[in-house]
């Protein structure tokens, strides 16, 4: 009988315990706007409390981990259960990977259990929780309390999603989604002072716009400049960094990117616009959609942005009037030789 008063005792314990961390974590994530921190902030907190070492937390569709879970396997697995928690809106625990229905066809190599907690507000799934584990642990685990836990802290995480929209709009073209030019200036200044052999740049726009503009009205012309910003996100890299300059001017930056290098990029960008099929190109010169493409590429931290800008913006006005449809190149060497 005692022993059984010790462990009553014990759990007590242990659940003071367990609301005085998640007091202090609740006090914390609140002060957390943005949706990288909160979420490393949970993990944090599901790790000392649930002794969870293998979880990953998806917002706004970003997915962050604790643990080895870049397995492109767990990630599809995970996407697949998550499917099923978004019609029920309730926990759902596979008890192995392995050999689970929904996932039998992956092959995972694990036979861990995965948990999968919806955090939900107003109804709606505003994040999902992944907890693996061993099929003998994950029953152990109190699902309930952590799942309670979980629920009070949709409030947090619907500040930060709030946040991060309004900061997103303040950075970004309302049109394409884009980088807006004041942004990626702020960015440029960072890169230039940051690369460490090489920093290119490309300068691009729409070429006879005007034209387009004119014989398919205006809100073709927005269609275009929304699709070509498609097009470029597709052709880049997800550390360069893309922005409309303005009107159909495109400007992106190219981190650690060699001339030789960057003009086959702008080859292959040019191709790719020059062949899509784009409404009303039949309207156009040749019967095509095409770009004119300006690119530097410079080796100096020396040299001023707006310099970096000009240079780039210059070769774009070479392949204007050498005819349209081409990319010309430079590189600056320091603030007074650039080869071109």
């Amino acid at each position: 009988m005692e022993e059984g008063i010790n462990k009553k005792i014990e759990e007590y314990e242990y659940q003071i315990k367990l609301m005085s961390i998640f007091q202090n974590f609740l006090i914390d994530i609140t002060k957390k706007l943005e949706i990288k921190e909160l979420a490393e902030n949970l993990l944090k907190f599901l790790n000392e409390s649930f002794k969870i070492d293998k979880c990953s937390v998806i917002i706004n569709r970003q997915r962050y981990f604790l643990g080895n879970l870049k397995d492109e396997k767990l990630i599809e697995s995970e996407n697949r259960i998550m499917k099923e928690v978004y019609k029920v809106s309730i926990p759902y625990i596979v008890k192995n990977l392995k050999n689970d229905t929904i996932l039998f066809d992956l092959k995972n190599d694990s036979e861990e259990s995965l948990l999968v907690i919806p955090i939900i507000n107003d109804n709606k799934i505003i994040t999902y929780v992944n907890i693996y584990d061993q099929p003998e642990n994950i029953h152990k685990k109190d699902v309930k309390l952590i799942n309670y836990f979980l629920s009070k802290i949709n409030y947090a995480i619907i500040n930060s999603l709030e946040y991060t929209q309004v900061k997103d709009k303040s950075i970004t073209d309302s049109l394409t989604g884009l980088y807006n030019r004041n942004y990626f200036i702020e960015k440029l200044r960072y890169e230039s002072r940051n690369f460490k052999k090489y920093l290119s740049i490309i300068m691009t726009d729409i070429d006879y716009f005007k034209n387009y503009n004119d014989k398919n009205g205006h809100q073709a012309g927005d269609y275009l400049l929304k699709e070509l910003a498609v097009l470029l996100k597709n052709n880049f890299r997800t550390n360069d960094i893309i922005g409309r300059y303005g009107g159909e001017e495109f400007i992106i930056i190219l981190p650690e990117t060699d001339n030789e290098t960057g003009l086959q990029v702008c080859e292959r960008l040019r191709k790719s616009v020059e062949s899509y099929n784009f409404k009303f190109k039949e309207n156009q010169p040749n019967n095509a959609v095409t770009i004119s493409i300006g690119l530097m590429t410079t080796v100096s931290k020396e040299i001023e942005v707006e310099d970096l800008i000009k240079e780039a913006d210059n070769n774009l006005y070479k392949s204007k009037t050498n005819g349209r449809n081409r990319a010309t190149n430079s590189i600056i060497i320091s603030k007074n030789l650039s080869v071109k």
